[in-house]
């Protein structure tokens, strides 16, 4: 396997290995399932790479980003645009990424009896989306609507930001709004997980794969610590039982070294979103 190079750091900006890991996750599901998926995975890295960690949730994507900005998270998982915000404000290094996180994609979901069966169906009707910061939850599908003439405040009656995936989908099974954008992955877990019943929703349109989630860290980690802890997540594999559970939990057969380029289209399409919204 190619290992990609962490990154070179400044020596001003070195610091000597933490007493303690600060592990930081977006707040995409409610903080009870978080703790479900990345409790082992932190436990884990604990037990690796020898040094005390921990879970941090925190209230919001930005409040992820802010915390991470502030030293308080050593180690992040962001979603691609969080990820890109904290690399233009912070220098965020990306660290391990699982495979599936190379070509990611976001669903539209409706209610099982509902009579749409396009998204041009769906003219007036209320749209949500997850997080404004989110990639799978926003962003993207935002991205892709747009590629389809859709202006999505202009072509739904109500665009509402739910701020996380399990939320927008129960959003959609509830009524409040019509269609939802949200995680794949996500929704394809709740229902595994009986967080959904079946035949309560179902998908209305995929969109076309993307670059998504990546593990990163802030760029006062020692060089040496960032080694052990990329080596660490590379070294999960399915072939062992209580690796096994730990990449069950994250959605994940195992992780790669993050390359940047594969983030240099979603960077573009960034740019692209925050110009047309300052310009608003």
């Amino acid at each position: 396997m190619l290992l990609l190079p962490i990154g070179e750091v400044a020596d001003g900006d070195r610091s000597a290995t933490p007493a303690l890991l600060r592990i930081g996750v977006l707040p995409d599901q409610n903080a009870g399932l978080l703790r479900q998926r990345f409790i082992p995975l932190v436990d884990y890295l604990s037990q690796r790479l020898n040094l005390p960690a921990e879970l941090r949730i925190p209230d919001s994507y930005g409040d992820l980003l802010d915390q991470f900005h502030d030293r308080k998270i050593d180690l992040a998982f962001f979603g691609g645009y969080s990820f890109i915000k904290a690399r233009e404000q912070d220098a965020a290094r990306a660290l391990v990424m699982r495979r599936i996180d190379t070509r990611f994609t976001s669903v539209f979901v409706v209610a099982a009896e509902s009579d749409a069966q396009t998204l041009a169906d769906i003219r007036g009707r209320h749209l949500g989306f997850g997080s404004r910061l989110s990639t799978s939850g926003h962003l993207m599908p935002r991205y892709f609507l747009e590629q389809m003439s859709i202006d999505p405040e202009t072509f739904f009656g109500r665009v509402e930001f739910s701020g996380a995936h399990d939320r927008t989908a129960y959003w959609v099974r509830d009524g409040i709004v019509a269609v939802g954008a949200l995680n794949a992955t996500k929704f394809r877990s709740m229902l595994e997980d009986n967080l959904l019943e079946p035949g309560q929703l179902r998908v209305l349109w995929e969109t076309p794969p993307y670059a998504d989630y990546v593990w990163a860290l802030h760029p006062s980690v020692d060089e040496d610590l960032a080694l052990a802890i990329r080596d660490a997540f590379l070294a999960l594999s399915p072939d062992f039982d209580e690796h096994r559970k730990i990449l069950q939990a994250l959605d994940a057969s195992g992780f790669i070294p993050a390359d940047p380029v594969y983030f240099d289209n979603l960077e573009m399409i960034v740019r692209s979103h925050e110009s047309a919204r300052s310009s608003d």
